[in-house]
């Protein structure tokens, strides 16, 4: 046990002894004369910083740990408890008032706030409905708040999910319709050098996501086991392959995906240490079997997700903020913020980049940096928003979670406009139900389309809502598909086509072409129900999904769409799912390969599938290779101009695609 613990445990029994000890000069006014520092930065430094650019936590392996920290927690209380009947408590207290007026004189001020604290660049705006931190002494209160109530709520038993203490996590389109086409998934790459490549399946071209897998036309960059395998493919057949890890700060750290491109590959890691982080290693892979580190990014908070736009990316990561007990005045002062508020890059976020949610302690951190000088943070925010979602187009961040509100499930959403790292808030709006898939919500042009389901009522119950650029409703359709749930969607140029699930698989066609009067243009019901649904040219919409309820069949099916008022499955091909189980792409679409131009569709359903598709023959096997699981990661369907690969779990398969 700690002087640390010691000190907290016995700050925790004997809080009003300790107020007693407090300094008492700081006023209101004397407050807000050390918080006055903001998130804004001057004109020249905000032009520096643009200058400068070019599935969920396991939720049971979280609780075992949280268990075992809470664990640690009580046992340092009780330790506290034998120490004050042995009567060192008097000692203690001496120390704690000399300890603490040794402290009041490092109190953050307006002069070194700027050398001491991260400064961020100013919002300009608040967040909706959440409201702008104006202190850190707001943050705690708020905090605080959150934990007493939750305490007396468990009658003083631990709450599963934050941690003991510091930031501690929990656990998940372009802007330009006419960029959104068949090729969105932004499968269709080539080198300078001519080289045809596939890249990852994203939700908006140009928003590059990061993987598992990658491929740069000449190696592939895979996740293995916490390192990683880069192989070369520069002839074809798999050929040498280089085996590297990053120095992790711990050996218990975790690969979780990374992104290559212009000659730099981006590692993403979860470090779990003192507080769980979220680590960004960058190396200059010129040579890749010889990777040079480049800086690293770090955030506190468990990885949610990430974007990457040319130079610049974006990480998202879930965190708790917790006071561990600290009185006010003891956890305001400039040495004990980084022990419970979110820090980026080492520095802890500017207190008015804060976005408070008085009914939550977890929240979402998201900082920016460029990818030659990771070190370097362009701007950080931190949503109080109970974790949840991010959608991202080509300029703006969407951040999504349900929360209860008079017995309904609501869908809160938050949009944050960004440019080159710069992130800009705007406004928060709720709409009913829940979002039931990552493509149910979209923005064109400047408009976002959300496809919630309701279950309020006795029936489930679906509805499409746009919204301007200030998030005000400015057109909606209610009453879709009443008792069935939206299950696949997908909005491109001037159509959304999304599939609802009961016992058939009906797919809806709406015209949104005028966002103030959205209309439902066709409906088809087919057997079974698509999970994935992909535009495959201007006339035809691929889903993948089930044949049956029992889903003991994979279906694809081929729509036409060619008169949006009358759908019609023009094709469809079912597969043995005879174990269900390693169907990835249920719940992720990265796993997906479906690539018009090249005509290729990939995944895997225990074993890898990759089939062709033409109008008169339909769907058309090209290769079956059975693949073996031998941990929890996915696979992955590459091609290189006539080579393919199937990449994944420490292995690749390769064949060759006829010319």
């Amino acid at each position: 046990m700690t002087k640390k613990d010691l000190f907290d445990g016995l700050n925790y029994i004997n809080e009003n002894i300790i107020e007693e000890a407090q300094p008492t000069e700081t006023t209101t006014e004397h407050s807000d004369n050390i918080y006055a520092k903001k998130c804004d930065v001057n004109s020249d430094t905000q032009q520096d910083h643009v200058t400068e650019q070019t599935g969920r936590i396991d939720k049971n392996r979280k609780k075992h740990k949280n268990l075992a920290r809470a664990a640690k927690a009580l046992t340092a209380v009780a330790a506290v408890l034998v120490v004050a009947v042995l009567g060192t408590e008097v000692m203690r207290l001496n120390n704690r008032i000399n300890e603490l007026e040794t402290k009041t004189s490092n109190v953050i001020s307006q002069g070194n706030a700027q050398n001491n604290v991260y400064a961020g660049i100013k919002s300009g705006n608040e967040l909706g409905d959440y409201v702008v931190a104006a202190n850190y002494e707001q943050l705690y209160d708020s905090v605080k708040k959150v934990e007493d109530s939750m305490k007396e709520a468990r009658s003083g038993d631990w709450v599963d999910g934050p941690e003991t203490s510091g930031a501690m996590t929990d656990y998940t389109t372009s802007s330009n319709s006419d960029k959104e086409t068949a090729m969105d998934t932004a499968q269709d790459s080539a080198s300078a050098s001519g080289t045809e490549y596939s890249t990852t399946n994203v939700m908006t071209e140009g928003v590059d996501e990061s993987d598992v897998v990658k491929t740069d036309g000449k190696y592939i960059y895979m996740v293995e086991d916490g390192q990683i395998s880069i192989t070369d493919i520069s002839k074809g057949e798999p050929a040498d392959e280089t085996l590297f890890r990053p120095e992790f700060e711990v050996p218990s750290d975790t690969i979780e995906e990374l992104y290559v491109s212009d000659g730099k590959m981006l590692i993403i890691s979860n470090h779990a240490g003192d507080k769980d982080e979220t680590i960004c290693y960058s190396y200059d892979v010129a040579d890749p079997t010889k990777p040079a580190l480049i800086g690293k990014a770090r955030q506190d908070g468990y990885y949610n997700t990430s974007r990457k736009i040319g130079n610049t990316v974006y990480v998202f990561s879930d965190t708790y903020i917790r006071t561990s007990d600290m009185e006010k005045n003891v956890a305001l002062q400039e040495d004990n913020l980084e022990k419970w508020v979110p820090q980026v890059n080492g520095k802890v976020i500017s207190y008015d980049c804060f976005y408070i949610d008085d009914d939550t302690y977890s929240g979402t951190v998201i900082s920016s940096f460029d990818v030659s000088t990771p070190d370097k943070t362009i701007d950080a925010k931190c949503i109080m928003n109970d974790n949840g979602e991010v959608y991202v187009s080509g300029d703006a961040m969407y951040l999504y979670h349900s929360e209860w509100s008079a017995s309904r499930e609501l869908t809160k959403i938050s949009k944050i406009s960004f440019e080159d790292g710069v992130m800009k808030t705007g406004e928060t709006t709720s709409v009913n139900g829940y979002l039931n898939d990552k493509f149910a919500i979209s923005q064109q042009d400047e408009y976002l389309y959300v496809l919630p389901t309701s279950d309020g009522g006795s029936q489930s119950v679906n509805s499409l809502h746009v919204l301007d650029k200030d998030m005000k409703e400015v057109g909606v359709i209610n009453e879709i598909a009443r008792g069935e749930s939206i299950y696949a969607a997908r909005f491109v140029g001037k159509y959304v086509y999304f599939i609802t699930y009961r016992q058939t698989d009906p797919l809806f066609v709406a015209d949104i072409s005028d966002p103030t009067a959205p209309k439902l243009l066709g409906e088809l019901e087919v057997s079974g129900f698509s999970e994935y649904l992909h535009m495959w040219d201007d006339t035809h919409v691929l889903g993948i999904g089930y044949g049956d309820s029992q889903q003991s069949k994979i279906k694809l099916t081929m729509f036409d769409v060619s008169d949006p008022t009358k759908p019609v499955e023009v094709s469809q091909k079912l597969i043995d799912n005879r174990d269900n189980w390693g169907n990835e792409f249920v719940y992720n679409y990265k796993a997906i390969l479906a690539d018009p131009k090249k005509n290729l569709i990939g995944f895997t359903a225990n074993d890898y599938y990759l089939f062709s598709y033409d109008n008169e023959n339909g769907f058309n096997l090209v290769e079956q290779q059975a693949v073996t699981y031998k941990n929890s990661g996915g696979y992955r369907g590459i091609y290189k101009d006539n080579d393919f690969y199937v990449a994944g779990n420490g292995e690749i398969k390769y064949f060759k695609l006829a010319e």
